[in-house]
C-alpha cells in the first residue's frame, strides 16, 4: 500500500446554484497566485465545469463519479490527477447529499468526499435569510456523521450587517466555522453554460475578476490549512500505471464542435495508442488512423460549418464504409447520422447511420442510464451491463432499418428502450461512458479482435 498525502478540499453546496463553481474557480486561481500547483476534479459526469477548471489551472480536470465508477476507480483517478500537485480542489455536484435515488448516497458529493477522506467546505446561499442559515448548516452537519464538514462560505450576502449576523448565527449555534462571505456582485456570475456559445478561453477575464472577489471575501489561507488537515489516503500499489508501446492509431475529434472527453479517457488512450487529434471543421480529410472516436459537444451550433466541410465528411463516410472502427458518443452519433435540424435549417452530416436528429428547446435526455449489451460491441460483450450518462437536446428519427447494441434498463437512448446504433464496425449512442466504469471501452478502440465486425443483436 502507498499513501496520498496531497492536501485536498471538496467544495459542496446546499443545492445547485449555491456558488460551487464560482468558489472552486476562485480558489483554484487563488492557490495558483500563491505558487501552488493545483489538481482539479469534478464530482459527477459534467463536461463543462472541467473545461472551466482546465482554463484556470492549465491542466486536465478529472471526473469522479460514484455511479459510473467504483471506489477503487475513484481512488485511481484521484491518485493519477494529484501527481505533481500541491493541493487538490474537488468541485461537487448539485446539493451535497443529492444522489441517484431518494435514499442512497450513490453519486453524491458526500459519498465521494468520504471516499477521498477530504474535508468539505459548504457553499450556502443566504439571500433573504439570516438565523435560518444556521438551521440549514446544522442539518447538513448532522445528516451524516462520517462527513467532515470543516467550513462554510456564505454566498449572496447583502451587506456587512447581514454578513455579521449570519456568521454569528452559524458559528455560535452550529460550531461550524465560516471561512468566507461572498457579496451579491456581477463579478460572481458566469455566462450561460449550456449552449457553449462562449468559448472557455474568452472567460479568462471573468475568472480573474471573480478570483479577486474571492480573495477579498474568503479566508484563502484558512482553507489551505483545512485542506492540509486531510488524513492520508491509502492507495493500492496496482494504481500505478505503466506505459505500453504505442501501436494503434486512434483518431479523436477535438475542435469547437466536439470537445466533451473525460480526462481519464484521453490519458488511457495515450497510454496504449498513438492518439491523433482531428479538427472536423478545418481538416480536409481523415489522417491515417486505425480507430476513430467522436465524442460529444455542440455539433448543432456548428452544423453549417460541418456541412460545408464536405470532403472531410466524405472521408469519414469512406472510413466507416471500408470497415474502420468508429465509436460515436452523443454529438458523434449526430454527426454520423444523415442530418441535424436546428432553427437555422437542416444540415447534412456524414450519412452513414440511418437517422436524423432534430434539436428541441428542452432537454430530451438528461441523467444516468443503464444499458445491457444485446450483442458484442466495441464497448462490451453480450450480456454485460454498462452505466453511463446522457445530456442532450436532440431527438433521433430513424430513416431506415437499424440495429442496436444495447437494451435500455434505465433512462432512454436513441429510442425509448434501445441505444447504441450499429452498422459494420461503427457503434454510436447517446450515452457517455467513463473508461474506468466501462472497462472494455479503451480496449475496444485499441485492441479489437482482428478483422472483427460488430455483431448484430438477436432479433
Amino acid at each position: 500500500m502507498t499513501e496520498c498525502v496531497v492536501p485536498r478540499i471538496v467544495i459542496g453546496g446546499v443545492s445547485s446554484g449555491a456558488g460551487k463553481t464560482v468558489l472552486s474557480i476562485g480558489l483554484m486561481q487563488s492557490f495558483k497566485r500563491r505558487g501552488l500547483s493545483v489538481a482539479p476534479f469534478k464530482i459527477g459526469p459534467d463536461f463543462i465545469d472541467p473545461m472551466f477548471h482546465r482554463a484556470v489551472v492549465g491542466g486536465p480536470s478529472r471526473n469522479l463519479d460514484s455511479f459510473l465508477m467504483n471506489r477503487q476507480d475513484i481512488l485511481e483517478s484521484f491518485d493519477r490527477g494529484c501527481r505533481g500537485g500541491d493541493i487538490a480542489v474537488v468541485e461537487g455536484v448539485m446539493g451535497l447529499f443529492d444522489s441517484v435515488d431518494a435514499t442512497s448516497e450513490v453519486g453524491s458529493t458526500a459519498e465521494v468526499a468520504k471516499i477521498l477522506r477530504a474535508p468539505v467546505i459548504l457553499s450556502v446561499n443566504v439571500a433573504k435569510t439570516a438565523r435560518s442559515a444556521a438551521a440549514v448548516v446544522q442539518g447538513f452537519r448532522d445528516f451524516d456523521s462520517e462527513l467532515n464538514l470543516a467550513g462554510v462560505v456564505l454566498n449572496m450576502v447583502g451587506s456587512k450587517r447581514h454578513r455579521d449576523k449570519v456568521t454569528e448565527a452559524v458559528e455560535q449555534l452550529t460550531g461550524v466555522e465560516v471561512v468566507g462571505a461572498l457579496p451579491k456582485t456581477k463579478e460572481l456570475h458566469l455566462p450561460e453554460r449550456h449552449l457553449g456559445l462562449v468559448p472557455v478561453h474568452e472567460l479568462k477575464s471573468d475568472f480573474q475578476a471573480l478570483t479577486s472577489v474571492v480573495e477579498e471575501y474568503v479566508d484563502v489561507e484558512r482553507i489551505i490549512e483545512i485542506a492540509g488537515s486531510a488524513e492520508p489516503l491509502a492507495l493500492a500499489e496496482t494504481l500505478r500505471e505503466s506505459s505500453t508501446p504505442e501501436k494503434t492509431r486512434v483518431g479523436v475529434f477535438l475542435d469547437d464542435a466536439f470537445r466533451f472527453y473525460y480526462a481519464d479517457t484521453l490519458s488511457q488512450l495515450e497510454t496504449g495508442a498513438n492518439l491523433i487529434f482531428i479538427d472536423s471543421l478545418r481538416n480536409k480529410k481523415l489522417p491515417a488512423i486505425d480507430s476513430l472516436y467522436i465524442g460529444g459537444g455542440f455539433p448543432e451550433v456548428y452544423a453549417s460549418k460541418l456541412e460545408k466541410n464536405k470532403g472531410f465528411r466524405n472521408s469519414v463516410y469512406d472510413f466507416c464504409a471500408t470497415g474502420g472502427r468508429v465509436y460515436g458518443e452523443c454529438g458523434g452519433l449526430m454527426y454520423l447520422g444523415e442530418s441535424i435540424s436546428t432553427d437555422a435549417g437542416e444540415f447534412e452530416m456524414t450519412g452513414f447511420l440511418p437517422l436524423e436528429t432534430v434539436m428541441q428547446k428542452r432537454y430530451v435526455g438528461m441523467g444516468y442510464v443503464i444499458n445491457q449489451a444485446a450483442c458484442d460491441s466495441l464497448l462490451a460483450g453480450r450480456g454485460e451491463v454498462i452505466r453511463g450518462h446522457v445530456f442532450h437536446h436532440s431527438k433521433a428519427r430513424l430513416t431506415g432499418k437499424a440495429d442496436f447494441a444495447f437494451k435500455t434498463l434505465r433512462g432512454s437512448g436513441i429510442t425509448e428502450d434501445r441505444d447504441g446504433m450499429i452498422r459494420e464496425n461503427v457503434l454510436a449512442s447517446y450515452m457517455h461512458v467513463h473508461p474506468l466504469g466501462c472497462k472494455g471501452f479503451i480496449d475496444g478502440l485499441i485492441n479489437p479482435p482482428p478483422d472483427s465486425e460488430i455483431k448484430k443483436q438477436d432479433q
